[in-house]
């Protein structure tokens, strides 16, 4: 598979493309387990809608400390108290949780869940460890920040990554089940991510 051009290509659903470009506004929930595609998902989308003529905005519930790509330069620091006209793509892993969600889930108009086969979520996982590793830290959580030594491929983070991969294994398919559960009730698409040696594309 060539590498994608830009990161709208990543995204091989036209119909969800043309689906979504057709919403005249509105809240779209992007949301599914840890490290399965989700930021990637967002940002292609993101590229897609903007690229085409369409008013939209893109917001990170993890509220990370750096821009992690060039696409993130467009991400909101916060969300507005009203929403107006745009289309809004909202990340958030914690939307399906009682607890943490940024907005409760009966806020938006849409949702997409991010599903990956076990194959490529470990994968996903897979490229995630290593890059934690070159930059001594992991497990991102918003409010506390980064774990780890800070110490670029220090073998003390070791334990806490493989800790962070089998507590994730370990609960995914329960944790995805509750997920489909919540959302069920609601509009909502799955969208499948594979992994690729490109990176992931969505299907």
């Amino acid at each position: 598979m060539e590498k994608p051009s830009s990161e709208a290509e990543r995204i091989k659903n036209t119909k969800l493309l043309e689906d979504t470009l057709a919403l005249e506004s509105g809240k779209v929930l992007i949301t599914g387990v840890g490290i399965s595609g989700k930021s990637t998902f967002r940002r292609a989308l993101f590229q897609y809608l903007k690229d085409n003529g369409k008013p939209v905005a893109h917001y990170d519930a993890d509220n990370f400390s750096k821009i992690r790509h060039p696409l993130d330069e467009f991400c909101l620091n916060k969300l507005p108290e009203n929403f107006d006209d745009k289309l809004y793509l909202i990340e958030d892993i914690h939307a399906t949780m009682p607890k943490g969600a940024i907005m409760p889930i009966s806020s938006y108009d849409n949702t997409f869940y991010v599903l990956p086969d076990i194959k490529s979520h470990n994968m996903f996982w897979g490229e995630r460890m290593l890059r934690w590793f070159e930059n001594g830290t992991f497990s991102w959580e918003a409010g506390f920040g980064w774990s780890g030594t800070g110490k670029p491929r220090d073998p003390e983070n070791l334990k806490g990554i493989m800790d962070a991969y089998q507590h994730d294994m370990d609960n995914r398919e329960n944790w995805i089940k509750e997920d489909l559960d919540v959302i069920s009730k609601y509009p909502h698409k799955i969208v499948k991510s594979v992994w690729t040696k490109e990176g992931p594309v969505f299907v």
